[in-house]
């Protein structure tokens, strides 16, 4: 714990010292997401847009923090003797990746950047809207009953490859966290992702 603490000072000593150069980057992309319980799996789209600001730590090595929106979402519909059922999906949080990462430039114009490390994830909503004919009911996942957590940590790796200002990433994102409560059900989440950014 000494140790991580005299780590964190460190770094910030050298950012109030200005001797870290930081390097901005907005992006959006893909990142479709499964929820995973037992055997089964719920498959959803997914897409996020996000800010991230790289800080040089050693010659090509660096840790970039950011921030970002992510939302996932499925829909389905049935329809049985007539009547149409149609059962929508939606969630939305906000994420914090943490991402160390070392770049390998190819020429003056192309360096590839593999990144590894924890992503923090808080769900600000999820809801299910059931239509069955004229009739809407919504389920809030995260209401007074529920056994659903909002708190999520993942760990992330990929690579990203620049070409002058432009980014194409990608990568796989692995939920640690059970994020069921109830003591005979486990639900995992885990998603492969890919992006476009462009650095500021």
């Amino acid at each position: 714990m000494k140790k991580v603490l005299a780590i964190v000072a460190l770094v910030a000593a050298m950012f109030v010292a200005g001797k870290v150069q930081a390097q901005n980057m907005i992006y959006a992309g893909y990142a479709p997401e499964s929820f995973v319980s037992g055997n089964s799996s719920s498959n959803y789209q997914g897409f996020f847009a996000g800010f991230t600001k790289n800080f040089g730590l050693s010659k090509g090595v660096g840790v970039a923090v950011g921030a970002q929106f992510r939302m996932n979402n499925k829909s389905e519909s049935n329809t049985i003797l007539g009547v149409t059922t149609t059962t929508k999906n939606s969630q939305f949080l906000v994420d914090v990746p943490i991402l160390f990462n070392y770049g390998i430039g190819v020429n003056r114009d192309i360096t590839i950047t593999p990144f590894v490390g924890p992503m923090v994830s808080l769900a600000l909503a999820g809801n299910t809207k059931v239509s069955v004919g004229s009739n809407t009911s919504t389920s809030d996942w995260y209401g007074d009953n529920s056994r659903m957590g909002r708190f999520n940590l993942y760990a992330v790796f990929g690579a990203d490859v620049k070409f002058s200002q432009f980014n194409l990433f990608g990568g796989y994102r692995l939920g640690l966290l059970d994020l069921n409560s109830s003591d005979n059900v486990t639900l995992k989440t885990n998603g492969l992702f890919v992006g476009l950014g462009f650095s500021l």
